[in-house]
């Protein structure tokens, strides 16, 4: 049992859905909390299979829930089905604006199908293939041509699926081959998407596509953080927009980088990679090439310190069982040394980290949570820095069994919210929860 209270807001069959899994967090200027999550329709497996992205919201700092919202769903069933997977939520407090970052895949394509390329041409129309590979283009307004101008009898509605002369055609973002009237696909690849609301998360946008901003070619899979993204508040980069978000090369292999806003999310870029340029056991890396497991740097999130610098916490592979640091101090468009915070302990998991907000007495204040075990996502352990990550005076444990995917927010009360996935039935992965818990600084510290 977990020593502070907490209470189960996603659970199995609840609205419809086998299982749920990957939490994404935030409280909004107004003190709503949004919690996002993975809706994992016919159990609880990573893609390919059928997932939906959706909410629940919290009016009074998490002690009541609303309904769950399903925001966004793509067609296909069961582990045939197309999915949105791996939220992560921010708040632009200048435009009050909320985005939800999210990946999309295709049925019968996740991390390790995905196939290089962006999907789209150089003006965003997205590329569809026929059985025989032929590539024609989607208009937005669900015409579809085989080249700049000659228009086809094809035409696909805003679920994805298609018709020629009114005849059932399949869907685009089917699995090749479940469809007999299967005719056109969309890329076999995977899709950073973005949508956002006005009204403090009550309703949203329609998806948004960013692969042609923020993909390269030579990119196979990219996803978000998962968690939460930040808006810088000092120096040059004060305003920006950051979301965490990790990819791989078309060898496979994964690094992370950030991506950001300078416009209010109209337009985003990709920085570089703390991969790019590393030096890791005598050889200069970059993320395009790298080759080894090792080399991998995956879920990550990041929180910005008072002077402006960005401190970074990586989910990695090199088998130190710890959590990776690394600093930008150009808002996150490039990045130094990558080292090895020891005290971090960790199974290879991600990890959710937070910047409490100034108190006047000089202390910087980190919130970091993870499964703090060399092995197994086991002992969920809260940990305060008051020097900005620097030391992690103190620790605890919240939760001493199964503690997987997590993240934190600040409540509007000045608590600290938790969101964390837990198994209660080892024998049976589909019997995880997803548990939402409130602690004070007092506490920790006590």
């Amino acid at each position: 049992m977990p020593n502070i209270k907490t209470k189960s807001i996603f659970y199995p069959n609840l609205a419809d859905s086998k299982a749920y899994r990957i939490p994404s967090m935030i409280t909004t200027d107004k003190g709503t909390v949004i919690a996002g999550i993975d809706a994992r329709i016919g159990d609880q497996t990573d893609n390919p299979n059928q997932i939906d992205i959706s909410i629940r919201r919290s009016e009074d700092h998490g002690k009541t829930w609303g309904h769950v919202q399903k925001l966004v769903s793509f067609a296909g069933e069961g582990l045939d089905g197309a999915a949105a997977i791996d939220s992560s939520l921010l708040q632009d407090e200048e435009t009050g604006t909320i985005f939800m970052l999210y990946m999309h895949t295709p049925g019968g394509i996740g991390l390790r199908e995905s196939e290089p390329g962006i999907g789209f041409d150089s003006d965003g129309r997205r590329k569809l293939y026929d059985q025989e590979g032929k590539i024609y283009l989607l208009h937005g307004n669900g015409t579809v041509t085989e080249s700049e101008a000659k228009e086809t009898n094809y035409r696909v509605d805003e679920d994805g699926y298609v018709f020629k002369e009114g005849n059932a055609q399949g869907n685009i973002y089917y699995k090749r081959g479940i469809d007999p009237n299967e005719s056109l696909l969309e890329a076999r690849t995977s899709f950073l998407q973005i949508i956002h609301s006005e009204d403090d998360g009550l309703s949203w946008s329609k998806p948004r596509e960013l692969n042609v901003m923020v993909k390269a070619e030579w990119m196979r899979f990219i996803g978000s953080g998962p968690g939460c993204g930040i808006q810088l508040k000092h120096g040059n980069n004060a305003g920006r927009l950051v979301f965490p978000i990790y990819f791989s090369n078309e060898a496979g292999q994964l690094s992370c980088s950030c991506m950001y806003s300078d416009d209010h999310g109209a337009i985003w870029r990709r920085g570089e990679s703390p991969n790019d340029g590393r030096e890791l056991d005598g050889e200069v890396l970059t993320a395009k090439t790298i080759s080894e497991g090792k080399q991998y740097l995956t879920e990550s999130q990041v929180i910005e310190l008072p002077t402006g610098k960005l401190k970074y916490y990586l989910r990695n592979h090199y088998e130190l069982q710890r959590t990776a640091v690394t600093t930008s101090m150009d808002g996150g468009e490039t990045w130094g040394e990558v080292t090895f915070d020891m005290t971090l302990t960790d199974p290879i998991c991600q990890s959710s980290i937070v910047l409490y907000p100034d108190q006047g007495d000089g202390k910087v204040r980190l919130l970091f949570s993870n499964p703090a075990d060399e092995k197994t996502r086991v002992k969920g352990t809260i940990r305060l820095s008051e020097d900005g990550g620097g030391t992690w005076t103190y620790s605890k444990v919240i939760e001493e069994g199964y503690y997987g995917y997590s993240c934190l927010t600040v409540l509007k009360n000045g608590e600290i919210g938790v969101l964390y996935e837990r198994i209660y039935d080892y024998l049976n992965w589909n019997e995880m929860d997803i548990q939402f818990g409130t602690f004070t600084l007092d506490w920790l510290k006590s």
